[in-house]
């Protein structure tokens, strides 16, 4: 692979940033990285594109959105708008704050048209903007068309004249007007109840309300804000993915559920493919059991590419390629024996697919031969995010990162799989922060199996030191640790800090071949536990600057139920950190959102008598007895996935057996942290646990020494 202003090239450029005084990679610095938002919008022709960058301060505690145009070809991008909000205050307080335009969603309404959507939270609506290039020079935004609901995922078709956007509505209604009204009503009752009668009531981090999101459909040019909305003989169709238009701009296809009641317990979705004026939509798959996914029309539009699962209630099913016909309304499947689970694909031609999927801790890109099922790799050291066409050229356009380097744009030939970089939103990671390079690691695991994962040794290193450990677990359970950038639970955060870190992916990650990604079924605290444990061993005899005495382990969600598992069968690490892990297998059963995800890991429901054994058998509940080592336990209000009280319900433990503990909550977060504020203090809390209890002198926990952020 041929790669034009590469990422980091490690060592030799460490060496180089150290005598230039290089500094350590720090939270603060994390939180405060320009970030994409959204997806990158595409000229027509291919010359240009735009993006919305997001950025953190920690001094102002302001939220900075801006929205860029980038020629191709140049590294210089064009500022066209910034709006600043102050991150502490809820959409309701900044009514009153000054107004400004806070771009998102960019969309191109012509060659030299640029539209993008800015919210008013005043009304709860959208606006749809747009700027015109003149010259070198761009105009003032101009309103093209209002909407009294908030949009998202717009698309415009420029030879169709359709502009197409996603928008929660009420089901009964026949307008974004009429929702909108309804919404009015709602806000003025009296009271706030809230009652459902069937499953569910509530999905990751919101209750969920008479309202589904659909598609919906205008005309630019010849209509002012009539809409229409895809329906079926299915009735209303809740969209649960974005859409793709046909070539011709006459249908979309999208991807969704049927209206039903086993929602929360069955992954069963559909490929519809609907006229863009609201007339009819048909699932192209209807005899489909599984989640369908990632509809890619051909380029002229007579077949369509998507992607598959079987298990109606596995959400970590493979991903098989499946084609579809328009004329024969035929379904024939692509590379059936290929054993990776693709996330993304598109078409490169008529005779070829491109796909992007996780393999060996790296989310790569390939071509395959739809005749053959060869798979050729395009793209295939550290990692690929999103994948667009650029028309009209020989390339596509990829975001890409690594462990060592954030996310950005950049360009590849799929012929010659010769990369060239956009954009670099971060040059300060290239400049004067210095970050440690992974090291592949392949070890042996329970059944003789190959874990693979990274490690990552701390700044300044002296292999004739001792160091502490992070061991790093990570959720899913189906998902793996890749040499990607993250800004969540980013492996060199803990380097930076002074830890060798590892991170491993035991029975149950995905990357490995289906069977691999399967075997932690009804084996939670079994042989991915066994896996790790071995993998550490092994750790400690290869790499002797590791101090074997001086051990934390870290995870979330899964890695988090690895956490409370650890604790009731080993007492070798100093200290632990839990976020958001699951105390209870019962517990968690009858109040998480996706009952289909326990329902096939513990393989039934625990008012079975025979899987109750199961759920029984893997809950970390019963080994509370057994805990002893001093944990950190994290925990978010809306998470609805694993509710709050199952991290309280652990910390109840602790420290009802004097073991010391600490709890860290955040009531504004869901599953995941989110706000750049909340993430610090997350990272300060996290680091300073772990430091001070694998400290040589450790034997109590010493007040933090994080300072929090002033309100003022």
């Amino acid at each position: 692979m041929i790669l034009r202003f590469a990422l980091r090239s490690l060592p030799a450029s460490v060496l180089f940033m150290a005598a230039l005084g290089a500094r350590i990679f720090t939270p603060e610095d994390l939180v405060q990285t320009n970030r994409f938002s959204g997806s990158v919008a595409v000229a027509p022709d291919s010359h240009a594109i735009a993006y919305v960058q997001t950025h953190y301060s920690i001094d102002t505690k302001q939220q900075t959105t801006e929205l860029f145009v980038q020629t191709l070809g140049s590294r210089t991008p064009v500022k066209l708008l910034t709006s600043s909000a102050d991150s502490r205050l809820s959409p309701k307080q900044r009514i009153d704050a000054p107004k400004s335009l806070q771009p998102s969603q960019p969309v191109w309404l012509g060659t030299n048209t640029l539209g993008f959507v800015s919210a008013n939270e005043q009304t709860g609506g959208s606006t749809l903007y747009a700027v015109d290039q003149q010259g070198a020079q761009w105009t003032k935004p101009r309103p093209v068309a209002e909407f009294p609901v908030a949009i998202g995922d717009v698309q415009y078709h420029l030879a169709a004249d359709v502009l197409a956007f996603t928008a929660e509505v009420h089901n009964a209604t026949q307008s974004l007007e009429e929702s909108a009204r309804l919404d009015e009503l709602e806000g003025e009752r009296a009271d706030s109840g809230k009652a459902y009668e069937d499953l569910w009531i509530r999905h990751w981090d919101t209750f969920v309300t008479p309202r589904l999101p659909q598609i919906h459909t205008l005309s630019l040019n010849t209509a002012t804000n009539a809409t229409r909305s895809a329906s079926s003989r299915d009735g209303r169709l809740e969209a649960s993915n974005s859409f793709v238009f046909a070539p011709d701009g006459k249908k979309v296809a999208f991807v969704a559920k049927k209206p039903g009641v086993d929602y929360a317990y069955r992954t069963t979705s559909f490929v519809y493919l609907a006229d863009v004026d609201g007339s009819k939509a048909e699932p192209i798959n209807e005899g489909a059991t599984g989640a369908s996914d990632s509809p890619a029309f051909s380029a002229d539009g007579s077949k369509i590419a998507f992607l598959q699962m079987t298990d109606p209630k596995y959400e970590s099913d493979r991903n098989q390629i499946k084609i579809y016909d328009t004329a024969d309304k035929s379904i024939h499947d692509v590379a059936r024996d290929w054993d990776r689970s693709p996330s993304q694909i598109l078409w490169a031609d008529d005779k070829t697919l491109l796909a992007v999927y996780n393999d060996w801790g790296h989310n790569r890109l390939a071509k395959i031969d739809i005749a053959s099922g060869a798979v050729t790799p395009v793209v295939s050291s550290h990692s690929v995010g999103s994948v667009q066409a650029l028309p009209g050229t020989d390339r596509l356009l990829i975001d890409y990162s690594a462990l060592d380097s954030p996310t950005d744009l950049y360009t590849v030939k799929v012929e010659s799989n010769e990369l060239d970089r956009v954009t670099e939103l971060n040059p300060q990671f290239r400049e004067t922060i210095y970050l440690s390079k992974p090291q592949e690691l392949k070890l042996t695991g329970v059944d003789n199996s190959t874990i693979h994962g990274y490690l990552l040794q701390p700044p300044n290193f002296d292999p004739a030191k001792k160091y502490p450990l992070a061991f790093l677990i990570h959720g899913g359970p189906q998902s793996s640790f890749t040499d990607s950038w993250s800004s969540r639970w980013n492996p060199n955060i803990f380097a930076a800090a002074g830890f060798v870190t590892v991170a491993l992916d035991p029975q149950g990650s995905t990357g490995y071949g289906q069977e691999f990604t399967d075997a932690i079924r009804n084996q939670w605290g079994g042989k991915p536990f066994q896996s790790l444990i071995s993998s550490l061993d092994q750790l400690l005899e290869q790499y002797e600057y590791i101090d074997r005495d001086r051990l934390a382990a870290l995870g979330a969600s899964y890695g988090g139920y690895m956490i409370n598992w650890i604790n009731g069968h080993t007492d070798r690490f100093r200290a632990l950190v839990n976020h958001d892990g699951m105390f209870s297998t019962i517990s968690s059963y009858y109040s998480t959102d996706e009952l289909y995800f326990p329902e096939t890991e513990f393989e039934g429901v625990p008012f079975d008598d025979k899987a109750r054994e199961n759920y029984e058998q893997w809950s970390p509940e019963r080994f509370v007895k057994n805990w002893k080592t001093p944990t950190l336990v994290i925990h978010s209000e809306k998470d609805y996935r694993l509710v709050v009280s199952e991290g309280i319900s652990a910390f109840t433990a602790l420290r009802r057996q004097n073991v010391p503990a600490r709890f860290l909550y955040f009531p504004d977060e869901n599953h995941w942290i989110l706000k750049p504020a909340n993430s610090l203090r997350w990272h300060q809390e996290v680091l300073d646990w772990i430091t001070t209890w694998t400290n040589d002198e450790a034997s109590t926990p010493q007040k933090p020494k994080f300072k929090v952020q002033s309100e003022n």
